[in-house]
């Protein structure tokens, strides 16, 4: 195991990849595919491919040929599983990076071991499950069986209820958003409780935290994109209503408010986030200029008296001078100016679109 794979958790997606064999079809394929892209792919290709384009052809009912809009959810899953796969290989590069298991960094072996997974193997089951009992609640009592059967004919509803969404769409989806929570909420605790250093020299003056910036900002586009994934899947039809015919009724108040709702939790964990991690440079950051200054003051005979011959230590006192430099060009976000200009966009476009959906035609 290297050190980056002792802080990397095994994916829901992965586990059930694994149990269904494509561990072994992965390894007798050229290239050695991660087995949930091969679970996913022949997964998904099995509904839209097979079932869907029969259930158009042949029995006239609704398909991705008819409504291009359905082709959001295969999306949602095709994007979920590499951005779950990213979001949790990154997670471990950054904390191995942050320094944890560097000789010179002082950390309590309970504290070391949080860091080791985003979340425990077992609340992310417990919350699978609870999620799929949820899925067929809603399936059964909202939309109902018979008119899914009605709308996409009773081999396509078997195929998705029995496989495609317990075991591929279901399992991403939902692990992506407990693991997005897990990065904006539980990480910055942990790198407060741990009480990392920041790197004063750091070419690109991040403090070392960069991969931690990175990791915040491309989860956050991540949620942003199934977002707005999921608003196409729903508003489409209304959009094109002109062109586009769907046996759904559209979306409503209450989705227009869980749209919102979804948006503002998204809003409010990646300014958290931000913050925290922002307060904690800072913390580090100031707390080592005033242990500089105090340096400076012992090198001279009176901290008062700005005369060159008052400086009694000259090696001690250019050497802090160095140090406050690279202390100072040291900054308190883990993000560039330009990270900030692609997070603020992401922030604003899905509230903007579904605002403008609306508004009165």
């Amino acid at each position: 195991m290297t050190t980056s794979e002792k802080y990397r958790s095994d994916l829901l997606i992965e586990v059930i990849a694994e149990r269904l064999q494509f561990d072994r079809i992965s390894e007798a394929l050229p290239g050695s595919v991660y087995p949930p892209y091969l679970l996913v792919t022949i997964g998904l290709f099995i509904e839209y491919g097979v079932f869907d384009v029969y259930n158009f052809v042949v029995s006239g009912k609704s398909s991705f040929l008819s409504q291009p809009n359905s082709l959001a959810i295969p999306a949602m899953t095709i994007i979920g599983v590499i951005g779950l796969k990213y979001i949790h290989d990154s997670y471990a590069d950054a904390v191995v990076n942050l320094g944890i298991e560097e000789e010179n960094i002082d950390i309590d072996e309970t504290i070391r071991n949080e860091f080791e997974g985003l979340v425990s193997f077992r609340l992310r089951l417990l919350g699978y499950v609870a999620t799929l009992l949820a899925f067929y609640a809603f399936s059964v009592f909202v939309i109902t069986i018979s008119e899914l059967i009605e709308i996409s004919g009773i081999g396509l509803v078997l195929y998705a209820q029995l496989v495609d969404f317990p075991l591929i769409i279901v399992p991403v989806l939902y692990e992506l958003g407990i693991s997005y929570l897990a990065i904006h909420i539980n990480v910055p605790r942990r790198i407060v409780k741990a009480d990392f250093g920041l790197f004063y020299y750091d070419p690109e003056n991040l403090g070392g935290f960069k991969p931690v910036g990175q990791l915040l900002k491309r989860s956050y586009y991540l949620y942003t994109i199934i977002l707005l994934l999921w608003f196409l899947q729903s508003h489409t039809p209304v959009l094109l209503a002109d062109f586009l015919m769907s046996p759904y009724p559209p979306p409503g108040p209450v989705f227009q408010l869980a749209l919102s709702g979804v948006w503002a939790v998204g809003v409010l964990t990646i300014a958290y986030s931000m913050y925290r991690t922002h307060s904690i440079m800072k913390q580090k950051k100031d707390t080592k200029l005033r242990e500089l200054k105090r340096e400076l003051k012992t090198a001279v005979k009176d901290p008062y008296d700005a005369t060159l011959t008052n400086i009694e230590d000259r090696e001690q006192y250019e050497e802090a001078q160095e140090m406050i430099s690279h202390v100072k060009n040291t900054q308190t976000y883990p993000t560039t100016f330009t990270m900030w200009s692609q997070i603020f966009l992401s922030v604003l476009l899905p509230q903007a679109l579904n605002m403008v959906v609306q508004l009165p035609s």
